[in-house]
């Protein structure tokens, strides 16, 4: 069989081609600190490289809803410890007010302090978040949740829905509570109706308007005091739920961060070259291109004509 001389140095220029790849690959490695540079070099390994991005990108959400949560929370359990103190003022107050010992002018003036309370609690159940939500409207976070009618009780413009944020595959949790829930359903009644009837008003706002009316027109009705504990062991109540959910939220979170860590540690065995090995294996290459570069030279020019005369 004859070898032409054409086909000789094409398998020469072929092989310098070949080379030539895989020092540009090695290269491409170095500088992409990646040994999986399309997924023909390693099929599985970039399958793999998939799988574990989209654990960390869904993990990372995770853990932003829970930043989130937790700010709202947070928010909301210092406004309802600011109302508990508010209400254990209007406690004390009330108690002064039904002391037989204190006069009718007495009982004005605490009536009057009492209605300050009771406007300051009321901006609370109405404050604004950083995103300009309204914390305790339910699902109608644009909506003011409570607002005095013209008949002079309350009414609630949120609803009883409370916003699930979903901090792990298989778990939620509430970062809110509606107003009812917290500051009790208004009746929409005023403090003169008769059938505000002081120890069953339901609605912080108007058992305190109630006592303090009261107490203006010099009435003692110690069943307002009732009223006030069952609004502070409601409010209580919800600093409990608020405590359990931000406990539970900072235990996943950490949880999330050990859970990155981990896929990271998995992602950067599966795609980050081993820069050493690299750096050896381009040398090598390199040297191997040399070597053929300088061979196909020498080749190149070998022919039969050389030798005939």
């Amino acid at each position: 069989m004859r070898i032409s001389t054409s086909w000789a140095q094409q398998l020469g220029v072929n092989t310098l081609l070949d080379q030539q790849a895989r020092l540009s690959n090695l290269q491409m490695q170095l500088s992409t600190q990646k040994k999986i540079l399309t997924p023909s070099d390693n099929p599985s390994g970039a399958a793999l490289v998939i799988d574990l991005n989209q654990g960390i990108q869904q993990t990372e959400q995770f853990q932003s809803n829970i930043n989130s949560a937790t700010q709202r929370l947070s928010l909301e359990d210092g406004l309802l410890q600011n109302s508990v103190n508010i209400l254990d003022r209007v406690k004390e107050l009330g108690l002064q007010g039904l002391n037989a010992t204190y006069s009718p002018s007495d009982r004005a003036t605490i009536a009057t302090e009492m209605q300050g309370l009771k406007d300051e609690l009321l901006g609370l159940a109405n404050t604004r978040n950083a995103n300009n939500e309204y914390l305790f409207s339910g699902f109608k976070s644009n909506t003011q949740p409570f607002t005095l009618n013209i008949a002079g009780g309350y009414d609630y413009g949120g609803d009883l829905n409370q916003r699930q944020i979903q901090v792990a595959t298989n778990q939620q949790i509430a970062d809110g509570n509606p107003g009812t829930d917290v500051f009790g359903i208004p009746s929409g009644l005023a403090p003169t109706d008769p059938l505000q009837v002081p120890g069953s008003i339901a609605n912080v706002f108007e058992a305190i308007d109630k006592f303090a009316t009261n107490l203006a027109a010099n009435v003692l009705d110690p069943a307002s005091l009732d009223d006030i504990a069952s609004a502070m062991n409601k409010i209580s109540t919800t600093q409990s739920s608020i405590g359990v959910r931000l406990n539970s939220l900072e235990r996943l979170d950490g949880l999330h961060t050990d859970n990155i860590l981990g896929l990271k540690s998995m992602l950067s065995q599966t795609e980050d070259v081993d820069v050493a090995d690299a750096i050896s294996k381009f040398t090598l290459q390199k040297n191997s291109l040399d070597a053929a570069q300088q061979a196909f030279v020498k080749v190149k020019d070998m022919s039969l004509f050389n030798y005939l005369r």
